[in-house]
């Protein structure tokens, strides 16, 4: 279990919690549990209750729906800092995604309870609650967007483009942490079809693989190309 003041800490660095005051942070850390999960462990289920919701302390979480024929179809792939839960616990509904550990995976719980007291006491929380939901909601309708409607090396490339630090620098690195059946699944792609994008890139002088390592040599040139091919 983290201390009050490491999970009041852990939590500010949630966008959700970025601006609430210390004092609801303290008050919400009291009422936080820990929760492990291990590599490939199935959390919930589609109709399973919510709640609360968890942050990802560290780790990788995966949500799918399972389509008609049992193909398992990742709509959201969430990393550490990042929440799952929150939109659903509010409607008093089940879960409507499955939810399941990539990685081994740490996680702080939240009761629904102790949210909905901090809503009703700090209208600016609830407030910014309403903006971190609604562009969880936007960012997912993006996702489906572009993953569907794009074509296969774009969908690639916006995605690399995603995982790029933030720091301006004109090459970069980038581990993958995820097998390439996940990522192919997130890009609605089948993985050969992720494969020849990939060899259309090594081809084309814009990255390097080895392994789950890959080497972006001009940053600009691969943002270049996922505009060229999305203005055809």
């Amino acid at each position: 279990m983290p201390t009050k003041a490491t999970a009041a800490q852990l939590l500010r660095n949630v966008p959700l919690f970025s601006h609430a005051r210390q004092e609801d942070l303290e008050a919400l850390a009291t009422q936080v549990c820990r929760v492990e999960a291990k590599r490939k462990e199935v959390l919930f289920r589609q109709g399973d209750r919510c709640d609360g919701f968890h942050v990802v302390v560290y780790g990788k979480i995966k949500m799918s729906l399972l389509s008609w024929h049992g193909t398992d179809r990742p709509i959201q792939l969430i990393g550490q800092g990042g929440c799952f839960g929150d939109i659903t616990m509010l409607n008093g509904e089940g879960y409507f995604l499955n939810v399941q550990a990539l990685e081994d995976s740490l996680f702080l719980y939240l009761p629904r309870e102790a949210i909905v007291r901090l809503i009703e006491r700090d209208s600016a929380f609830a407030m910014a609650m309403l903006r971190s939901l609604s562009s969880r909601v936007k960012g997912i309708v993006d996702d489906i967007e572009s993953y569907s409607l794009q074509p296969p090396a774009q969908r690639l490339v916006h995605y690399l483009l995603r995982q790029l630090p933030a720091d301006g620098l004109k090459t970069a690195q980038i581990e993958l942490t995820l097998c390439k059946n996940v990522v192919a699944g997130h890009l609605n792609l089948t993985p050969e079809t992720l494969s020849r994008c990939f060899k259309e890139l090594t081809d084309g002088g814009l990255l390097a693989v080895a392994g789950r390592r890959l080497v972006i040599h001009d940053v600009d040139r691969l943002s270049a190309f996922a505009r060229v091919r999305a203005t055809r």
